[in-house]
């Protein structure tokens, strides 16, 4: 589901979690409840001057529903497939939401690549959460796509 970008980015995440968390509570065409999986996924589409022209949300939908995907019920969240793709991550923990610090993180992971030779796919970033809000330490991490997986 796409996350608005015309408030703070905060509301906006929140906004877009809240409407997967509804789908996965029910809100979809079957009326089940899939169980929540890991990770939270956020792709952040950008220009060429690095400024995030958009980004949407996603979950994982567990293998027992992967076949026959509940239909959701809110036109906003949408069910798509992923292709197979090279992804450079890098992790880090505790509980981070202000941009400075994912910006930082990414530029750590862009200058590893650079000395691997490496070039990403620089159109999008992606960000990941591994745990539970309000369970402590998380794990988060930062992604690119490899150049070639586009």
């Amino acid at each position: 589901t796409d996350i608005d970008l015309s408030g703070s980015m905060e509301a906006g995440y929140k906004a877009a979690f809240w409407k997967l968390f509804k789908y996965i509570n029910g809100a979809n065409d079957q009326g089940v409840k899939i169980d929540m999986t890991v990770p939270v996924v956020n792709r952040w589409h950008m220009n060429d001057k690095y400024e995030v022209l958009g980004a949407d949300m996603a979950f994982y939908i567990p293998s027992v529903h992967q076949s026959n995907p509940p239909v959701p019920t809110d036109d906003s969240v949408t069910i798509d497939n992923w292709d197979d793709a090279i992804i450079y991550d890098r992790a880090f923990g505790g509980h981070r939401t202000d941009e400075a610090f994912y910006k930082k993180e990414f530029e750590l992971l862009w200058k590893a690549l650079f000395k691997e030779n490496i070039t990403p796919y620089t159109k999008m970033a992606i960000t990941a959460g591994y745990t539970r809000p309000g369970w402590g330490r998380q794990r988060h991490e930062v992604m690119y796509l490899d150049q070639d997986s586009v």
